[in-house]
């Protein structure tokens, strides 16, 4: 039996945007202090958040005033004058444990927190409640909370190792696991970018920034990242008529450029097929993202396949979101428009199936000397289940990313029923437990991280539940195939 969680695993699984207060105002930077004075008098509010252009630019806390503000001040003073700038902040996408982590290392009691645009949707305020509740936990979670530079950064990816050990002592489902290591990822991401950001500033490429969007693809983008993914990722960003285009795109290269370094740095290594923001094909305006995908559509070749499998599973993890939100209407017009484009991309995923022959025997790697006899857990095992569902998802025009999600939707939808669901649900758990299970000890013994296992250490009720689970998702394959081929295949 499960054991239920903790609370220290319900803490990792909860986000930041499920515990926001309305305890502050919001006034402009050029309002002035002494009728910011008045307003969080009169509306009995703790905390001021200021913004400039919409976004976060500083606070006020009730300390502040109380201490040197209000016998210190001319009433007539913008605020700006008075607020503490840079503001620390979390993201309302942030997982729980990190804004308490933040909170506690820089010893506040309230923390803005903002959009992936950066502008501010509550606070979050550290009760008394929340510490007694956690208990035993703090120290945990102490010792992940990182600074904001490289250092911290690369701080934080080397943990992640020994905190998914943890979990999995903990009974945690391998899916809680991947979000939370995908979520740990996403800040190592955000963090990355902003020190990008203000070493491309300092080159003076441009005077305004246009609104941009960065993308996590692949298994970030259904955040069921394991131990050690690489780099998936793309830019948009708006362009205005009244833009240099040249310069706004050396601007993004540059920054692109510096992101990338530093997230190889950190653990989360170049892509090998060189699909990130630095490669100009993954860095676009909006426009250009939507020309460059049609085009792609239209040609559906074995590379632009390629280009589409990865892009598909896009999800915003900085800056303006609505860009990203856009991108995929469009998408999903484009393939809406495009019927026969099913068929092509079902061509590109038949090259991948579950890792089982016809006489219920693994199929084991044969071609990579360095993994021979070794069964691909990821290629044979987790991906069948990712591409057939992705495939229903796109023909269904849903919006949803992760593996889960589309399998609770498509359920819905009537595409699957509930023992189809509860089974495939299980499949991926079963198979993504076993593949941690193998990283961890890997990473533990300084052996390279990989996605291959030797099935001859597995146990024989693991062998029995591979085998099953594989041989069901041979299945699913077999019925996509009808599905977008029209060719019926006897299992």
């Amino acid at each position: 039996m499960q054991k239920q969680k903790s609370s220290f695993v319900e803490l990792f699984t909860k986000k930041v945007k499920n515990y926001l207060s309305n305890d502050f105002i919001n006034l402009d930077i050029n309002n002035s202090i002494g009728d910011a004075i008045d307003k969080i008098q009169h509306l009995k509010k703790s905390t001021i958040l200021v913004t400039k252009n919409n976004k976060l630019a500083g606070i006020i806390t009730e300390q502040d005033i109380s201490r040197r503000i209000v016998f210190k001040s001319n009433c007539d003073e913008p605020i700006k004058n008075f607020m503490t700038s840079p503001v620390i902040f979390v993201y309302e996408e942030d997982l729980l444990f990190h804004a308490v982590g933040e909170m506690r290392k820089s010893k506040l009691r309230h923390l803005p927190v903002v959009n992936l645009n950066e502008e501010i949707m509550g606070i979050l305020n550290l009760h008394e409640a929340l510490s007694a509740e956690l208990g035993v936990s703090m120290e945990r979670i102490d010792s992940i909370t990182f600074s904001k530079d490289e250092e911290g950064i690369n701080s934080l990816k080397a943990k992640q190792v020994s905190l998914a050990e943890g979990m999995m002592k903990e009974y945690v489902n391998p899916e809680d696991i991947t979000y939370i290591l995908s979520s740990l990822n996403n800040v190592v991401y955000r963090r990355s970018i902003r020190i990008a950001i203000d070493r491309t500033q300092k080159k003076n490429i441009l005077e305004k920034i246009p609104e941009f969007c960065v993308l996590a693809m692949g298994s970030a983008g259904r955040m069921e990242s394991f131990l050690h993914p690489d780099q998936d990722n793309g830019l948009i960003y708006n362009l205005d008529k009244n833009d240099d285009p040249k310069k706004v795109d050396m601007y993004f290269k540059v920054m692109a450029k510096e992101f990338t370094k530093i997230l190889d740095t950190a653990g989360i290594p170049f892509c090998k097929g060189d699909m990130m923001a630095s490669n100009s094909l993954w860095r676009n305006s909006l426009q250009e993202w939507k020309n460059q995908f049609d085009q792609w559509v239209d040609v559906s070749d074995d590379l632009t396949l390629r280009y589409i499998d990865m892009l598909y599973d896009f999800r915003p993890v900085y800056g303006n979101p609505e860009l990203a939100k856009e991108f995929r209407t469009h998408i999903l017009k484009k393939l809406e428009r495009t019927p026969s484009f099913l068929k092509y991309l079902y061509r590109r995923d038949s090259e991948t199936n579950a890792g089982i022959g016809l006489f219920g025997q693994f199929i084991l790697e044969k071609k990579d000397k360095n993994n021979l006899g070794l069964l691909n857990l990821k290629h044979t095992g987790t991906l069948p289940l990712v591409e057939a569902t992705r495939m229903y998802s796109i023909k269904h025009k849903l919006r949803e990313v992760s593996t889960l999600e589309r399998l609770k939707k498509l359920t819905e939808l009537k595409i699957f029923n509930k023992d189809e669901f509860d089974f495939f649900k299980n499949a991926h758990r079963f198979i993504s437990n076993i593949l941690l299970k193998n990283q961890i000890e890997s990473a533990k013994t300084n052996k390279k991280i990989k996605n291959y296992i030797n099935p001859k250490k597995l146990l024989n009720r693991e062998k029995k539940l591979l085998k099953i689970y594989f041989k069901e998702i041979r299945k699913l394959r077999a019925k996509v195939k009808m599905d977008f081929s029209g060719t019926v295949v006897h299992i």
